[in-house]
């Protein structure tokens, strides 16, 4: 879990972005160039992908050394690989669709699932 990204403390803090995005095959998201553009996410970066404590909500964040959490490397069209595990977990198939949250700050994006 993303320790520096404590949800639970700041669930004030989320911004609904008005965005959402599908799972495709392969198991790949694509994150709207707006939200890498406001998060400063550029192609080749790496990024951390987990859970939210308790939920079952993705979070995703910059990369940094104290993350437990799996590493992605962002496509030069901005899409991150969700890994296995984690489509197991959530029982993630191809099409789900997640609404994208940002916290006030700009450091993580949280993406909920859609219950069509």
């Amino acid at each position: 879990m993303i320790k520096s990204c404590n949800i639970k403390e700041r669930v004030n803090e989320l911004v609904d972005s008005k965005l959402t995005c599908s799972l495709k095959h392969k198991q790949h998201i694509t994150i709207p160039s707006a939200i890498r553009r406001r998060l400063n996410i550029l192609p080749g970066e790496e990024v951390a992908v987990g859970l939210k404590g308790g939920s079952k909500d993705l979070i995703i964040k910059k990369y940094s050394d104290h993350s437990l959490d799996n590493k992605m490397i962002v496509s030069d069209r901005g899409s991150i690989r969700i890994p296995t595990e984690l489509t197991r977990v959530l029982g993630l198939c191809r099409g789900d669709v997640f609404h994208i949250y940002l916290l006030k700050n700009d450091d993580c994006i949280l993406l909920k699932k859609e219950n069509l």
